[in-house]
């Protein structure tokens, strides 16, 4: 893979996170102004949040770096369409996650008291998704193949 790749993934990384869907939140569903949904997204904030989330929501990109690194696939075209395609899923997982764990804050919902478990749970499960991703559309590229060579 390019440079373009690894320096996408590590943006995306960074970029992606729970104070990013919060801050999302309080203009589009808050109707807060930029400084005042600033404010209410970095109150609590701090440096030790921000790494203890990072540590899980690096378990996918991780596994997908080690993935591209030691893999044939990125070998053809269609290999590296497919690892970035499953960057982009590994990172809208994230947000989708980040931003339904902090929705009802700017709403009159209730919020759960476990849904800071979905720091936890939302990396793996975007690990789990994208394999299964990865699993599926290499099945079906492999029956593509066997099908054109019987035809």
């Amino acid at each position: 893979m390019k440079w373009t790749f690894w320096f996408f993934l590590l943006f995306l990384f960074l970029l992606i996170n729970e104070y990013l869907a919060k801050f999302m939140l309080a203009v589009l569903v808050g109707d807060l102004g930029f400084s005042d949904a600033y404010t209410k997204t970095f109150q609590y904030a701090s440096l030790d949040s921000y790494l203890m989330s990072a540590r899980y929501r690096a378990l996918p990109y991780i596994a997908l770096a080690a993935f591209a690194l030691k893999s044939n696939s990125t070998n053809s075209k269609v290999g590296r369409i497919v690892i970035w395609c499953i960057a982009l899923f590994i990172t809208a997982f994230h947000f989708y996650g980040y931003w339904g764990m902090q929705h009802s804050l700017f709403t009159e919902e209730h919020t759960s008291s476990t849904s800071g478990l979905a720091v936890i749970w939302f990396p793996i499960w975007a690990l789990l998704f994208s394999g299964i991703a990865y699993t599926l559309i290499f099945a079906v590229q492999k029956a593509y193949r066997m099908f054109q060579k019987r035809v």
